[in-house]
């Protein structure tokens, strides 16, 4: 399965001589910029998620002391990079094109000195208003620094915060509610036209006084205006994030504190007040200095940075005990933490070794989950809301096919106990004899969090072969040629029973056969992630094969169900790591539908998946799966991509 722990982060070495104070992103997640108190500020290429800095990493050297924030502008401007540091100044660079393995770098365009003291934050304004940057300093003044059609750089600077300012961000360009505007009156026989619709420049600052200030630009003045001060926190404020907007007419502002709160404020329309909510970690975050239950409201240690993702619906917050929790509010408009995006696969793994249990007494299962971490008395918090979570599956109403038997429906409500050892039916170390079950609870962590693809994965495996596979996908459209039917699909295959794809019901049964399609039409399906598999692999066998389909990304097993659908005529699953070994529930459901279907899934030497190793697939080393009649080009084509890149290295 494919979940965002700790396990898949990726250690850059950036060779900084200090603390690292900032790491950021390119626009396309190309590029990688960093800085240090060591004064300096590093940019690396991004390749299949690893930087390489022997493919164009440069050192930039400007500032005279430890530099806090860089920051990129949109690539419309250029390769363009803002840094400000501790020494008072803001320094903008910009990468130089040019011929030769010598020509090009990095230069300094711009430096900013009208601050008198340390510059804490720097941000771009979105790029419809221009290049314009925002900054925020110690002297309790902010900057803004426009970049004129003149080549010339204008600098506007005012009071801002007593004491001092520690973070700018800028609202979207878009007005707020611009999206439903009613559309204007147009002539007879001719198209309606859209309203008008004007950008707008503000940005919120956060400071030392314990506010946040919302600053807008008047055109009739030619100034920056205060416009609303939003007042909540006790203690210094340390960030501020607008977060992105479409035009829907709410809008969302995060900020966090020295005194260990993050708030989120909302206004639902233009005219409406801002209203305040705390985020609340007591009840799935514990303190690393006790087991005390947090206060309410409260994290354990100062929160320093807050970040929105790029769809607005996702929020991350850095704490000081040096963990990140990420929220996301739901359909009540509670805001719930799923930092530990183990929650939902606890509470997934419980409800459904409950069933396999009371169905399948001597069955064994291989889970993902075990319940080691939710034992000790530090986990109540975690516990408490799987327990909350499965419970409230267990007892729904019986829906189609559902049989009270198997322990769910109302008043099988169960204990405590009853749920941690379910989660713990899942620690079998699986083996080539016998019949035992896997199961992926949530498959595509990442993906469910931003609302695209998951699954929720299920085999029994006999005698180290797959005999059953279920994979459900809640988000995927079940006929992409017609939406209407919505989404929701689940694919079911059983051993020499063929497969087919039903509703989330159970209705429509469809009968799956991955249909015949020349190589060089093939579109590649694989995982959003590079770090998961490599993409740059994959484009190497796709040219291998003079194709030149865009891949099909996502997150999950639900590669398998579209390409068992014909979706897609083929799914790479490279490792980009020596050593990673992967996991049979990752595999077993989609092997057997594949197979079903009439395709053939093998690893990269042409080898079949082997089932019985235990709880991984052993020495296999990548999977291929594709229809008959490609699988044979396909695999020649990863095998000679693999022998070029072997003799490149």
């Amino acid at each position: 399965m494919a979940t965002a722990t700790a396990t898949e982060s990726v250690p850059i070495e950036t060779a900084h001589e200090d603390m690292i104070h900032d790491a950021q992103l390119d626009y396309y997640g190309k590029r990688l910029a960093t800085c240090s108190s060591d004064r300096t500020v590093k940019v690396f290429d991004v390749i299949d998620g690893e930087t390489q800095r022997s493919a164009g990493g440069y050192t930039l050297k400007g500032h005279t002391g430890p530099v806090w924030q860089v920051a990129w502008a949109h690539p419309k401007f250029g390769h363009i990079i803002a840094s400000c540091s501790y020494d008072g100044k803001v320094l903008i660079w910009k990468e130089q094109q040019g011929q030769g393995p010598t020509a090009g770098g990095w230069n300094k365009v711009k430096e900013h000195t009208l601050h008198t003291a340390s510059v804490n934050s720097v941000s771009w304004a979105p790029h419809e208003l221009g290049a314009i940057l925002a900054c925020a300093s110690s002297d309790g003044k902010l900057s803004v620094l426009t970049f004129k059609n003149d080549g010339q750089w204008g600098a506007d600077i005012f009071n801002g915060h007593a004491i001092g300012c520690n973070a700018v961000s800028w609202a979207p360009a878009i007005q707020p509610g611009s999206l439903i505007i009613p559309q204007a009156q147009s002539l007879p026989n001719q198209p309606a036209q859209p309203a008008s619709l004007s950008s707008v420049k503000r940005f919120a600052s956060a400071g030392c006084d314990n506010l946040v200030r919302i600053w807008g630009y008047r055109d009739d003045s030619q100034s920056w205006v205060e416009e609303e001060t939003l007042e909540g926190h006790t203690d210094w404020v340390r960030d501020v994030a607008w977060a992105p907007n479409i035009g829907l007419p709410r809008s969302y502002i995060a900020t966090a504190s020295q005194d260990k709160t993050v708030l989120i404020w909302t206004k639902d329309s233009p005219t409406s007040p801002w209203v305040k909510t705390a985020l609340d970690p007591s009840s799935t975050i514990t303190s690393p200095t006790s087991t005390a239950p947090l206060p309410a409201g409260k994290f354990p240690d100062v929160v320093w940075r807050v970040s929105w993702s790029l769809a607005g619906n996702l929020l991350a917050v850095s704490c000081g005990d040096g963990k990140v929790s990420l929220w996301k509010e739901n359909l009540k408009g509670i805001w719930e933490c799923v930092s530990d995006m183990n929650i939902g696969d606890y509470a997934a793994q419980a409800v459904i070794s409950t069933i396999l249990n009371r169905a399948f007494p001597t069955d064994p299962i291989v889970g993902e989950e075990d319940a080691a971490e939710l034992r000790e008395e530090s986990g109540h918090g975690l516990r408490d809301r799987i327990i909350e979570l499965a419970n409230e599956a267990i007892v729904e109403e019986l829906g189609l096919g559902d049989n009270a038997e198997w322990g769910i429906g109302p008043g099988q409500q169960q204990t405590t106990d009853q749920l941690l050892d379910a989660i713990d039916r899942g620690n079998f170390p699986g083996g080539r004899v016998g019949r035992m079950w896997t199961i992926d609870p949530i498959d595509g962590t990442k993906g469910f969090l931003r609302g695209e693809q998951y699954a929720v994965c299920l085999s029994l495996i006999v005698d180290s072969q797959v005999q059953v596979g279920v994979i459900g996908c809640p988000n995927l459209l079940f006929d992409p040629a017609q939406p209407h039917l919505g989404r929701g699909a689940i694919f079911v295959a059983v051993k020499g029973q063929g497969a087919e794809q039903v509703t989330l019901t159970g209705g429509n049964p469809n009968p799956l056969r991955i249909a015949s399609i020349p190589a060089n039409e093939i579109s590649f399906l694989e995982s959003v992630e590079a770090a998961h598999s490599s993409h740059s692999f994959n484009e190497h066998v796709s040219a291998l094969l003079n194709n030149t389909r865009s891949p099909i990304r996502m997150d999950s097993q639900a590669k398998y169900g579209c390409l068992a659908r014909s979706e897609g005529a083929a799914y790479l699953r490279m490792p980009t790591g020596v050593g990673y070994r992967e996991k049979i529930w990752d595999h077993a459901p989609g092997a057997v539908l594949i197979e079903e279907a009439g395709g053939v899934v093998t690893d990269s030497r042409g080898q079949p998946l082997d089932f019985g190793l235990g709880r991984t697939l052993g020495e296999n080393f990548g999977v291929v799966a594709a229809g008959k009649d490609v699988h044979a080009l396909v695999l020649a084509a990863v095998q000679k991509a693999g022998q070029e890149e072997k003799a490149k290295a």
